[in-house]
Protein backbone atom coordinates (compact mmCIF):
# COMPACT_ATOMS: atom_id res chain seq x y z
CA UNK A 1 0.00 0.00 0.00
CA UNK A 2 1.48 3.33 -0.99
CA UNK A 3 1.50 5.88 2.15
CA UNK A 4 -0.54 8.40 0.07
CA UNK A 5 -3.26 5.56 0.65
CA UNK A 6 -3.62 5.97 4.42
CA UNK A 7 -6.27 8.64 5.84
CA UNK A 8 -5.48 12.07 4.94
CA UNK A 9 -5.80 13.09 9.17
CA UNK A 10 -2.37 10.71 9.70
CA UNK A 11 -0.59 12.11 6.89
CA UNK A 12 -1.47 15.68 8.44
CA UNK A 13 0.07 14.70 11.39
CA UNK A 14 3.31 13.60 9.36
CA UNK A 15 3.45 16.11 7.24
CA UNK A 16 3.36 18.89 10.00
CA UNK A 17 6.11 16.78 11.54
CA UNK A 18 8.34 16.82 8.32
CA UNK A 19 7.99 20.88 8.34
CA UNK A 20 8.51 21.48 11.90
CA UNK A 21 12.44 21.61 10.78
CA UNK A 22 13.31 25.49 10.94
CA UNK A 23 16.22 24.70 9.49
CA UNK A 24 15.04 23.43 6.17
CA UNK A 25 14.43 24.87 2.72
CA UNK A 26 12.16 23.98 0.18
CA UNK A 27 11.49 24.35 -3.68
CA UNK A 28 8.05 25.10 -4.25
CA UNK A 29 6.41 24.28 -7.59
CA UNK A 30 6.68 27.73 -8.90
CA UNK A 31 10.44 28.10 -8.23
CA UNK A 32 10.17 30.13 -4.91
CA UNK A 33 12.42 28.86 -1.97
CA UNK A 34 11.02 29.19 1.55
CA UNK A 35 12.06 28.04 4.65
CA UNK A 36 8.89 27.33 7.02
CA UNK A 37 9.87 29.04 10.75
CA UNK A 38 6.66 27.41 12.08
CA UNK A 39 4.63 24.87 11.00
CA UNK A 40 1.35 26.53 12.71
CA UNK A 41 -1.30 25.00 15.05
CA UNK A 42 -2.94 22.14 13.98
CA UNK A 43 -6.73 23.48 13.31
CA UNK A 44 -8.77 20.40 14.52
CA UNK A 45 -12.01 22.47 13.15
CA UNK A 46 -13.49 23.17 9.46
CA UNK A 47 -11.18 25.47 7.83
CA UNK A 48 -7.43 25.47 6.87
CA UNK A 49 -5.32 22.31 8.16
CA UNK A 50 -2.47 24.80 10.06
CA UNK A 51 -3.18 28.19 11.76
CA UNK A 52 -0.59 30.92 11.67
CA UNK A 53 1.89 29.05 9.88
CA UNK A 54 4.83 31.39 9.19
CA UNK A 55 7.72 30.78 6.13
CA UNK A 56 10.59 33.27 5.44
CA UNK A 57 10.54 34.23 1.59
CA UNK A 58 13.04 36.60 0.53
CA UNK A 59 14.07 38.16 3.77
CA UNK A 60 10.26 38.97 4.98
CA UNK A 61 8.71 36.29 7.50
CA UNK A 62 5.26 35.61 6.64
CA UNK A 63 2.36 34.24 8.63
CA UNK A 64 -0.72 32.81 7.23
CA UNK A 65 -2.60 29.79 6.82
CA UNK A 66 -1.51 26.38 5.24
CA UNK A 67 -3.98 23.10 3.80
CA UNK A 68 -2.71 19.52 3.19
CA UNK A 69 -3.89 17.32 0.73
CA UNK A 70 -2.48 13.93 -0.41
CA UNK A 71 -2.87 15.55 -3.72
CA UNK A 72 -2.87 19.08 -4.71
CA UNK A 73 -6.37 18.39 -7.41
CA UNK A 74 -8.10 17.71 -4.25
CA UNK A 75 -8.26 21.16 -3.62
CA UNK A 76 -11.18 21.19 -5.98
CA UNK A 77 -12.46 17.78 -5.18
CA UNK A 78 -12.94 19.85 -1.40
CA UNK A 79 -14.44 22.49 -2.92
CA UNK A 80 -12.03 24.95 -1.07
CA UNK A 81 -11.91 27.35 -3.79
CA UNK A 82 -15.58 28.27 -3.23
CA UNK A 83 -14.91 28.72 0.26
CA UNK A 84 -14.03 32.12 2.32
CA UNK A 85 -12.27 30.55 4.80
CA UNK A 86 -9.70 29.37 2.44
CA UNK A 87 -9.56 32.89 0.76
CA UNK A 88 -6.26 34.10 2.25
CA UNK A 89 -4.05 30.42 2.07
CA UNK A 90 -0.61 30.83 1.94
CA UNK A 91 0.73 27.42 1.49
CA UNK A 92 -1.13 24.54 -0.26
CA UNK A 93 1.22 21.41 1.22
CA UNK A 94 1.16 18.12 -1.11
CA UNK A 95 2.21 14.81 -1.47
CA UNK A 96 1.66 14.36 -5.23
CA UNK A 97 1.59 17.39 -7.42
CA UNK A 98 -1.36 16.47 -10.42
CA UNK A 99 -2.99 19.77 -11.17
CA UNK A 100 -1.85 22.61 -12.42
CA UNK A 101 -3.51 25.49 -10.68
CA UNK A 102 -2.06 26.58 -7.82
CA UNK A 103 -4.73 27.00 -4.82
CA UNK A 104 -2.39 29.24 -2.72
CA UNK A 105 0.60 31.35 -3.35
CA UNK A 106 3.10 28.39 -2.86
CA UNK A 107 2.33 25.06 -3.34
CA UNK A 108 5.06 22.65 -1.75
CA UNK A 109 5.68 19.10 -2.34
CA UNK A 110 6.51 16.63 0.69
CA UNK A 111 8.14 13.43 -0.67
CA UNK A 112 5.70 10.42 0.21
CA UNK A 113 9.40 9.06 1.61
CA UNK A 114 9.23 11.85 3.81
CA UNK A 115 5.96 11.06 5.09
CA UNK A 116 6.80 7.75 5.67
CA UNK A 117 9.49 8.19 8.03
CA UNK A 118 7.77 11.00 9.80
CA UNK A 119 4.94 8.61 10.01
CA UNK A 120 7.51 6.05 11.45
CA UNK A 121 9.11 8.70 14.03
CA UNK A 122 5.32 9.38 15.70
CA UNK A 123 4.79 5.98 16.12
CA UNK A 124 8.21 5.69 17.38
CA UNK A 125 8.33 8.71 19.72
CA UNK A 126 6.05 9.57 22.58
CA UNK A 127 5.85 13.22 23.25
CA UNK A 128 6.75 14.46 26.96
CA UNK A 129 6.90 18.11 26.96
CA UNK A 130 4.81 21.34 28.29
CA UNK A 131 5.28 23.07 24.99
CA UNK A 132 4.31 21.66 21.57
CA UNK A 133 6.63 22.28 18.69
CA UNK A 134 4.62 24.67 16.63
CA UNK A 135 4.24 27.02 19.87
CA UNK A 136 7.66 26.63 20.68
CA UNK A 137 8.85 27.58 16.62
CA UNK A 138 6.10 30.85 17.28
CA UNK A 139 7.47 31.96 20.50
CA UNK A 140 11.13 31.64 19.45
CA UNK A 141 10.21 34.07 16.10
CA UNK A 142 7.73 36.25 18.73
CA UNK A 143 11.23 36.86 20.99
CA UNK A 144 13.61 37.28 17.87
CA UNK A 145 11.16 39.87 16.54
CA UNK A 146 10.50 41.70 19.87
CA UNK A 147 14.13 41.97 20.34
CA UNK A 148 14.89 43.18 16.87
CA UNK A 149 11.85 46.24 17.86
CA UNK A 150 13.52 46.93 20.77
CA UNK A 151 16.97 47.35 18.97
CA UNK A 152 15.59 49.50 16.22
CA UNK A 153 14.42 51.86 19.12
CA UNK A 154 17.21 51.94 20.81
CA UNK A 155 19.53 52.75 17.72
CA UNK A 156 16.97 55.23 16.37
CA UNK A 157 17.58 57.22 20.00
CA UNK A 158 21.24 56.49 20.92
CA UNK A 159 22.92 55.94 17.68
CA UNK A 160 25.03 52.69 16.82
CA UNK A 161 27.68 52.49 19.68
CA UNK A 162 25.93 53.82 22.83
CA UNK A 163 22.55 51.18 21.15
CA UNK A 164 24.56 48.25 21.64
CA UNK A 165 26.15 49.23 24.84
CA UNK A 166 23.15 50.27 26.30
CA UNK A 167 21.54 46.75 24.96
CA UNK A 168 24.30 44.53 26.29
CA UNK A 169 23.94 46.57 29.91
CA UNK A 170 20.87 45.57 29.75
CA UNK A 171 21.23 42.36 29.36
CA UNK A 172 24.04 41.76 32.15
CA UNK A 173 21.20 43.77 34.26
CA UNK A 174 19.01 41.17 33.82
CA UNK A 175 21.41 38.19 34.09
CA UNK A 176 22.53 39.34 37.33
CA UNK A 177 19.14 39.75 38.71
CA UNK A 178 17.85 36.08 37.68
CA UNK A 179 21.04 34.07 38.28
CA UNK A 180 20.90 32.26 42.00
CA UNK A 181 25.00 33.06 41.75
CA UNK A 182 26.24 36.36 40.96
CA UNK A 183 28.09 37.21 38.07
CA UNK A 184 31.82 37.83 38.65
CA UNK A 185 31.81 41.59 38.50
CA UNK A 186 34.72 41.68 36.96
CA UNK A 187 33.68 40.02 34.04
CA UNK A 188 30.27 42.28 33.88
CA UNK A 189 32.80 45.22 34.08
CA UNK A 190 34.97 43.91 31.30
CA UNK A 191 31.98 43.60 29.25
CA UNK A 192 30.99 47.25 29.86
CA UNK A 193 33.91 48.29 29.22
CA UNK A 194 35.22 46.53 26.25
CA UNK A 195 31.63 45.89 24.30
CA UNK A 196 32.48 49.61 22.05
CA UNK A 197 36.25 48.57 21.12
CA UNK A 198 34.74 45.12 20.83
CA UNK A 199 34.91 42.57 17.40
CA UNK A 200 30.76 43.08 18.31
CA UNK A 201 31.09 46.20 17.48
CA UNK A 202 33.46 46.46 14.66
CA UNK A 203 31.00 43.66 12.88
CA UNK A 204 28.35 45.99 13.28
CA UNK A 205 30.13 48.46 11.55
CA UNK A 206 31.16 47.02 9.05
CA UNK A 207 27.78 44.95 8.16
CA UNK A 208 26.42 46.79 5.25
CA UNK A 209 29.29 45.99 3.43
CA UNK A 210 29.11 42.80 4.28
CA UNK A 211 27.36 40.37 1.37
CA UNK A 212 24.98 38.31 2.42
CA UNK A 213 26.89 34.72 1.61
CA UNK A 214 29.87 35.96 3.82
CA UNK A 215 27.30 36.89 7.02
CA UNK A 216 27.80 33.50 8.95
CA UNK A 217 31.56 33.15 8.23
CA UNK A 218 31.80 36.91 9.65
CA UNK A 219 29.34 35.65 12.63
CA UNK A 220 31.53 32.94 13.41
CA UNK A 221 34.75 35.24 13.45
CA UNK A 222 33.33 37.21 16.29
CA UNK A 223 32.05 34.75 18.04
CA UNK A 224 35.35 33.32 18.54
CA UNK A 225 36.95 36.92 19.91
CA UNK A 226 36.24 37.98 23.87
CA UNK A 227 34.83 41.36 24.75
CA UNK A 228 36.34 40.98 27.98
CA UNK A 229 36.75 38.33 30.49
CA UNK A 230 33.63 36.36 29.32
CA UNK A 231 33.89 32.74 28.17
CA UNK A 232 32.31 31.38 25.02
CA UNK A 233 28.67 30.40 26.50
CA UNK A 234 28.33 34.02 28.44
CA UNK A 235 29.75 35.59 24.70
CA UNK A 236 26.70 33.40 22.76
CA UNK A 237 24.28 35.07 24.92
CA UNK A 238 25.55 38.54 24.32
CA UNK A 239 25.27 37.84 20.72
CA UNK A 240 21.73 36.96 20.86
CA UNK A 241 20.81 39.17 22.93
CA UNK A 242 22.42 42.67 22.27
CA UNK A 243 24.21 41.66 18.97
CA UNK A 244 22.24 39.73 16.71
CA UNK A 245 19.11 42.32 17.40
CA UNK A 246 20.89 45.13 16.04
CA UNK A 247 21.78 42.89 12.87
CA UNK A 248 18.43 42.22 12.30
CA UNK A 249 17.38 45.82 12.63
CA UNK A 250 20.27 47.10 10.11
CA UNK A 251 19.63 44.15 7.86
CA UNK A 252 19.37 44.69 4.22
CA UNK A 253 16.97 41.53 2.29
CA UNK A 254 19.78 39.21 1.98
CA UNK A 255 21.47 39.50 4.90
CA UNK A 256 18.49 39.24 6.83
CA UNK A 257 17.96 35.60 4.99
CA UNK A 258 21.39 34.50 6.27
CA UNK A 259 20.56 36.24 9.94
CA UNK A 260 17.50 34.31 10.27
CA UNK A 261 18.80 30.94 8.56
CA UNK A 262 21.43 31.60 11.77
CA UNK A 263 19.18 31.74 13.96
CA UNK A 264 17.21 28.63 12.92
CA UNK A 265 20.09 26.02 12.33
CA UNK A 266 22.48 27.33 15.10
CA UNK A 267 23.09 24.48 17.53
CA UNK A 268 23.18 25.27 21.22
CA UNK A 269 26.49 25.49 23.39
CA UNK A 270 25.24 24.47 26.77
CA UNK A 271 21.80 23.71 28.23
CA UNK A 272 19.76 26.47 30.06
CA UNK A 273 19.37 25.24 33.81
CA UNK A 274 15.87 27.09 34.31
CA UNK A 275 14.88 25.32 31.41
CA UNK A 276 15.78 21.89 32.64
CA UNK A 277 14.35 22.58 35.81
CA UNK A 278 10.74 24.06 34.15
CA UNK A 279 10.98 21.43 31.54
CA UNK A 280 13.28 18.94 32.23
CA UNK A 281 12.32 16.64 28.86
CA UNK A 282 12.46 19.61 26.39
CA UNK A 283 15.33 18.99 23.91
CA UNK A 284 17.67 22.26 24.14
CA UNK A 285 19.94 21.15 21.08
CA UNK A 286 19.30 24.36 19.24
CA UNK A 287 19.61 28.09 19.92
CA UNK A 288 16.08 28.50 18.71
CA UNK A 289 14.24 26.04 21.18
CA UNK A 290 15.66 27.90 23.93
CA UNK A 291 15.01 31.05 23.11
CA UNK A 292 11.18 29.70 22.03
CA UNK A 293 11.10 28.39 25.87
CA UNK A 294 12.38 31.83 27.20
CA UNK A 295 9.89 33.70 25.72
CA UNK A 296 7.27 31.13 26.81
CA UNK A 297 7.54 31.28 30.00
CA UNK A 298 7.89 34.96 29.78
CA UNK A 299 4.09 34.89 28.78
CA UNK A 300 3.11 32.05 30.59
CA UNK A 301 0.41 33.22 33.17
CA UNK A 302 -0.63 35.96 30.97
CA UNK A 303 -4.13 35.25 29.45
CA UNK A 304 -2.83 34.68 25.79
CA UNK A 305 -4.63 31.70 24.01
CA UNK A 306 -2.46 30.97 21.61
CA UNK A 307 0.84 31.75 19.86
CA UNK A 308 -0.98 33.15 16.69
CA UNK A 309 -3.09 35.64 19.47
CA UNK A 310 0.78 36.71 21.11
CA UNK A 311 2.19 37.46 17.54
CA UNK A 312 -0.73 39.68 17.01
CA UNK A 313 -0.22 41.18 20.02
CA UNK A 314 2.64 42.23 18.45
CA UNK A 315 1.11 44.08 15.89
CA UNK A 316 2.19 41.14 13.42
CA UNK A 317 -0.84 40.27 10.74
CA UNK A 318 0.55 38.29 8.03
CA UNK A 319 3.19 40.23 6.81
CA UNK A 320 6.20 40.70 8.98
CA UNK A 321 9.19 42.12 8.14
CA UNK A 322 12.33 43.36 10.56
CA UNK A 323 12.68 47.16 9.13
CA UNK A 324 8.99 48.06 9.24
CA UNK A 325 8.57 51.00 11.14
CA UNK A 326 4.91 50.07 11.98
CA UNK A 327 6.11 47.17 13.88
CA UNK A 328 9.12 49.23 15.49
CA UNK A 329 6.72 51.95 16.77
Amino acid sequence: MSVTDLPERLLQRAAHAVLADPSKTWTCTNGDVIQIVAAGLVNPHEGPDFLDTALLYEGTVLIGDAEFHRRSSDWHQHAHAADNRYSTLLLHIVAINDDEPEAARWTLVIPPEELRSALRNLKNNTLNSDVAVNELQHFALLRLLRLTAEAQTTIDRLGLDASLRALAISWLDRLSKKRHRPVDDAVVDSIRSGMTNSNFCSLIHAFPAIPGEEVLSAIERTEHSRVGLEGHSMRRELFLNAVLPTLCAMARQDQRIVLLQWFWGAKSIHPYAVISRRFPDQRQDYVWQQQGLLEYMRYHGRRISSCGEAIRAYGIARTVEFLDAEYAR
